[in-house]
């Protein structure tokens, strides 16, 4: 937004946090990844807090390697990591995880014997290999609010279903009666109880979300709309 004022936080966690209590009025957290899926402490907050999404921002990802003598140790955040393993395979070197690339050349500004994850433009000042992700790699960046949107093409969902034959099938019944496209479905244990899990969609789902909404109520046992957005791409 032009005008806004930048604040760092240190995770996911406290980006919401500042949201919902209103020390922020909009915040940009990693969603989704091309290679490795939804990000779990993303959707753990959507679940948990009263806060929503109001666009989705698509970046093609890039990852660089830099290395100090010989890699004894890497240093990255667990996505980045996930994202090159073949790599970090081939070093055979101990991973310690950081909360973002950004900490993670911190700590290795000061190291010996050691490497890092990070993006080009983290890495800049050092000598690098970049391109090291074992694939073509895209991130959606949610940007949140505690209000969201009032529409886009997509909505995202979350619900529970009763511990019984066919509950899950009936839930997503209406979606495929309606001829809605389902692009992502997601489960995520719930934290409550050993083997509870709640399921994340994201529904191509337009102006049709009322109707919808009201068919999968009587199907779950907890159902919350935690989007509507357009995705942006970068």
């Amino acid at each position: 937004m032009p005008g806004a004022s930048l604040v760092p936080a240190r995770t996911i966690g406290e980006v919401f946090a500042m949201v919902e209590g209103g020390s922020a009025d909009l915040g940009v957290v990693p969603f989704m990844n091309s290679l490795e899926g939804p990000v779990g402490e993303t959707v753990d907050s959507l679940a948990t807090r009263n806060v929503r999404i109001s666009a989705v921002l698509e970046m093609r990802i890039v990852l660089c390697f830099a290395k100090r003598g010989t890699p004894r140790v890497v240093y990255s955040h667990p996505h980045a990591i996930a994202q090159a393993r073949r790599l970090l395979s081939s070093l055979g070197a101990q991973v310690v995880y950081t909360n973002s690339t950004a900490e993670a050349v911190k700590a290795f500004e000061t190291c010996t014997d050691c490497g890092v994850l990070a993006s080009p433009r983290a890495l800049v000042g050092f000598e690098a290999q970049c391109g090291v992700e074992d694939a073509e790699s895209y991130t959606r960046f949610a940007v949140i609010s505690p209000a969201g949107s009032g529409g886009g093409r997509y909505a995202a969902l979350i619900f529970a279903v009763p511990n019984t034959p066919g509950s899950l099938y009936r839930a997503l019944e209406p979606i495929a009666a309606a001829g809605v496209n389902m692009s992502l479905i997601y489960s995520r244990p719930t934290r409550l109880s050993p083997w509870d899990y709640f399921f994340l969609v994201e529904l191509e789902v337009g102006d049709g979300l009322d109707g919808l909404v009201s068919a999968l109520r009587g199907r779950t046992t907890l159902l919350k709309v935690v989007g509507r957005y357009d995705v942006v791409r970068l």
